[in-house]
Parts: C-alpha cells; sequence; structure tokens
C-alpha cells in the first residue's frame, strides 16, 4: 500500500533573504530539486508554482498575479496561488516552510508504508 509523503528541501536561509532577492518584482523563476518554479511575493506571502501552464505548457515567467490567481499570459487562465485550482485544471504548487535553519519547499511523493 502506498502513502503520500512530502520531502522538505530548503532553498533559502530566510524569508528576509527571499525579500532581498525578489525586490520589486512579483515573481522570479528558480530551480530546486531540478523543478524549474516560480518563486511569488503576492501581497506578503510567498508561494512556489511550476513554471508551466497546465493548459498549453506555456512558460507563466510572464503571467501577471491578480485578485490571489496567477493569470497565464497566453489564455488568461487563472489559478489559484494558494491551491493552484482554476479554468477546469490544476496548476502544480508547492508548500512553503519556515524552519530553524532555513526556508524549505515541500515535495510530494509516493512511499510504501
Amino acid at each position: 500500500m502506498f502513502s503520500m509523503k512530502i520531502k522538505w528541501v530548503k532553498f533559502a536561509e530566510s524569508f528576509e533573504y527571499l525579500d532581498n532577492l525578489i525586490q520589486d518584482r512579483t515573481m522570479m523563476k528558480i530551480t530546486i530539486n531540478e523543478r524549474g518554479l516560480l518563486l511569488i511575493k503576492y501581497e506578503d506571502k510567498f508561494y512556489l508554482v511550476k513554471n508551466k501552464c497546465p493548459h498549453q505548457g506555456i512558460k507563466l515567467e510572464d503571467a501577471k498575479c491578480e485578485n490571489g490567481k496567477i493569470i497565464c499570459p497566453w489564455h488568461r487562465y487563472g489559478f489559484d496561488l494558494s491551491t493552484g485550482r482554476g479554468a477546469g485544471l490544476y496548476l502544480e504548487n508547492y508548500p512553503i516552510q519556515e524552519k530553524e535553519d532555513g526556508i524549505y519547499a515541500g515535495f510530494e511523493y509516493f512511499s510504501w508504508f
């Protein structure tokens, strides 16, 4: 039998470091565990999403954020930053967690019990 687990991967020292890194931008491309992601800062909160629209596969790095959604620049489909849901599709998103030694991204995987 399988169970869903999360592997936590450290990608930053602190939220202050991320603030300095992203500066005045809304989002930036980053790579964690060989995954092309977008780090997004929207209304003083950070989000991690896959840098690929689930509809046509276009990169989302030129997208805009509006009303808590990332809007695909190609078809204007909107995906909720917290859940990834939108337009009948699902944009992969990844939880961010602060621990004593830094900021971690969570990646789900299947494991045997």
